[in-house]
């Protein structure tokens, strides 16, 4: 019994406090808030993803008693509840050729846990829009009431030498407006996946793993995978109101399994290519300098244009069969 719920325990409360760090105001804090669904993902994925939810209820009782509702709410929805969905597609596996009598496993495909992923910020967007629209407000109203007072809370930070031109400081503002839940959602996918992919490899270190680790050249898309994405892209382009709203937030979202299958084209091409390990760095020195270069920001989109062409002709599929 105490080998069961002790780690419920231990990984619920270092969640919730890693969440709560937020009250302190700090960059260390802002670090452990981001990296607060870590605990609740090496429960699930190691041991199983009943564990996690019953870790990911608990979390959210302690913030519950140490903050507020609507903070256990948040902690529930962002922090706890993602590991346990994620980690129980990742952990179902069937035999091998679905040969009953074969021990080794197929477990669940890379490419399909991208996709759920995606949904997860993808359902967040439309819920957000649905709530938000039965209140009678609608999001891109209640994004711009925050945004413009936000702007005008920083007004002093864009004088002086540095200020932008009243036209060019309107477009910055109006941009903000028109991707700021899109952004958003792809934040909270990236928590999700980097916290994932720690925990996965923490465990895996100390084989405490339950599903072996998966392999960025593994992913394959589901066919349908860019159908979403089209129809985003024809609401953001003919729509206006709030669907169009929903489909200019909702592509960057949707181009985000795409982005990771082209990173995965990335590490098939450097594993096929003999001492060519040299794309991996500068594929990834140049996506962390595009954080302070915008400039080099192309690099994320040619990594989803190069999903997006991958999709449709195999191109890790070809350079897999060359190798061999």
């Amino acid at each position: 019994m105490w080998s069961r719920w002790f780690p419920i325990g231990a990984a619920a409360t270092a969640s919730a406090l890693m969440y709560l760090s937020t009250i302190l105001g700090s960059l260390g804090a802002v670090l452990l808030a981001f990296l607060s669904p870590l605990p609740l993902f090496a429960l699930a994925l190691g041991r199983g993803w009943v564990a996690g939810i019953a870790a990911a209820l608990a979390g959210s009782a302690i913030v519950l008693v140490a903050a507020n509702g609507m903070a256990a709410l948040f902690f529930l929805v962002f922090c706890g509840l993602p590991p346990a969905l994620l980690a129980r597609q990742a952990l179902l596996a069937r035999p091998l050729n679905e040969d009953q009598e074969n021990k080794d496993l197929e477990w669940f495909p890379p490419g399909m846990l991208a996709m759920w992923l995606t949904a997860i910020p993808a359902t967040g967007l439309l819920t957000a829009i649905v709530v938000t629209g039965l209140q009678g407000e609608g999001l891109e109203a209640i994004v711009r009431v925050e945004v413009e007072a936000l702007f005008e809370a920083m007004g002093t930070t864009f004088q002086g030498p540095l200020a932008l031109p009243p036209e060019q400081l309107a477009a910055a503002r109006e941009l903000t407006i028109a991707v700021l839940p899109g952004v958003a959602g792809l934040q909270w996918a990236a928590m999700i996946l980097v916290n994932g992919l720690l925990a996965q490899g923490v465990l895996a270190r100390f084989n405490a793993n339950l599903r072996p680790s998966p392999d960025m050249r593994d992913i394959r898309l589901p066919n349908w995978a860019p159908f979403p994405l089209a129809v985003a892209a024809l609401l953001a382009a003919v729509a206006d109101g709030t669907l169009g709203y929903l489909g200019w937030n909702a592509v960057p979202i949707l181009c985000l399994p795409f982005f990771l299958s082209g990173l995965g084209l990335i590490h098939a091409l450097a594993s096929a290519l003999n001492g060519k390990r040299w794309l991996l760095h500068v594929t990834y020195t140049l996506m962390i300098l595009s954080f302070v270069l915008p400039a080099l920001q192309f690099v994320w989109l040619l990594l989803v244009f190069a999903g997006l062409v991958d999709h449709w002709a195999d191109l890790k599929g070809r350079i897999a069969r060359n190798s061999n």
